[in-house]
């Protein structure tokens, strides 16, 4: 029994620096693991006060929708009843048409002009 005590205490030896190295490291990122826990901690409690005073408001989702001109006419007419100074009389669909459509007479003149000479 003593023999093996001698060589239990040889082995033990052998491996002190190698044991050391290996707690120390154990011991680092227990403490390293420990205190991110912690900081996430404080991290979400500090989160969950700010959205629960209104201090923070998260990030809604909305969603698309595609109208018609017909719809988006009617829309803009009802603002326009309802008295919304922003609402302009006039749309840019409107003015878009108006402009392409002076585009179409003179150039339509200009056809005419080339074709008579």
């Amino acid at each position: 029994m003593s023999q093996e005590k001698v060589d239990q205490y040889k082995k033990d030896k052998y491996n002190r620096k190698h044991s050391k190295k290996k707690t120390s490291a154990k011991k680092i990122a227990s403490y390293t693991i420990a205190t991110l826990a912690v900081l996430f901690f404080i991290a979400y409690l500090g989160y969950s006060v700010a959205v629960s005073t209104g201090l923070y408001t998260p990030p809604a989702t909305t969603t698309h929708i595609e109208l018609s001109e017909e719809e988006k006419e009617s829309a803009r007419n009802a603002l326009i009843q309802a008295g919304d100074p922003n609402v302009k009389t006039t749309t840019a669909a409107a003015e878009e048409t108006t402009a392409s459509a002076e585009k179409n007479t003179t150039s339509s003149v200009e056809e005419t002009t080339v074709a008579d000479k």
